[in-house]
């Protein structure tokens, strides 16, 4: 069996390069490897950050104590939404090209290093989707994202919250305000245990008007944690 394997899979490699040749996911030119899934151009224009935020007016904080505005979180993004981020997003959650996944998270990894926050004492979480968005993509892209960073820096992963209502997609709400109101009440605990007393970095993949984050770290904040990072790949 094994030496079929190796017979196969270059002679599959072939044929899927002939009849689906790798292209870049953002600007469409040939590449020699979709595992790299972006051309040595498109990947040159990611724009990284390396700071936090405060996810009210957006001005730049200068450590994770400061705030300018009350806010439940501080936002730690580790790029901006121009291209080619939405295109790796968009291929990563709904092309099932789940490897894209590697590049998202190395850019979570540095933006956190890079920060020079102390984490040692957070544990990572991520923004829950509703089990019926589970089972029709396959895979919750934040948990896979939290999971990496965790890993990374050896720090606990824990499911700290649950979606309760099968809301419409966020995106699809074109007005900033009935995002907020569309995403109201849709977390709860899992256990308050696991939240009271906690640091806490929270991972999503995209930051637009911040409705998500400050819901679900509405809460944690309820039940007891006490600092709140929002990670997540790009702010708009």
């Amino acid at each position: 069996m094994e030496n079929i394997k190796k017979i196969i899979s270059p002679v599959w490699k072939f044929t899927q390069d002939i009849v689906f040749p790798p292209i870049c996911v953002n600007c469409k030119t040939d590449i020699k490897d979709q595992s790299k899934f972006l051309c040595q151009s498109c990947f040159d224009e990611i724009q990284t950050l390396s700071a936090l935020y405060c996810p009210e007016c957006g001005a730049r904080l200068a450590n994770s104590e400061s705030s300018c505005h009350r806010s439940d979180y501080v936002l730690a993004p580790a790029s901006k939404f121009f291209p080619p981020i939405p295109a790796l997003i968009h291929n990563f959650k709904y092309q099932e090209l789940v490897k894209i996944s590697d590049i998202l998270s190395a850019m979570l990894i540095v933006c956190l290093k890079n920060s020079n926050i102390k984490i040692d004492d957070f544990i990572i979480t991520q923004i829950p989707l509703y089990p019926k968005k589970i089972r029709k993509r396959g895979f919750n892209q934040s948990e896979i994202l939290a999971k990496s960073v965790a890993n990374y820096f050896s720090l606990p992963h824990k499911h700290l919250l649950k979606r309760t209502k099968d809301n419409d997609q966020q995106a699809k709400q074109k007005d900033y305000g009935k995002r907020f109101e569309n995403i109201k009440n849709c977390f709860q605990s899992l256990n308050a245990e696991d939240i009271a007393g906690k640091k806490i970095i929270l991972v999503d993949d995209v930051s637009t008007s911040g409705a998500t984050l400050a819901e679900a770290s509405r809460i944690l904040k309820k039940y007891g944690a006490v600092k709140i990072i929002a990670l997540v790949v790009a702010k708009a």
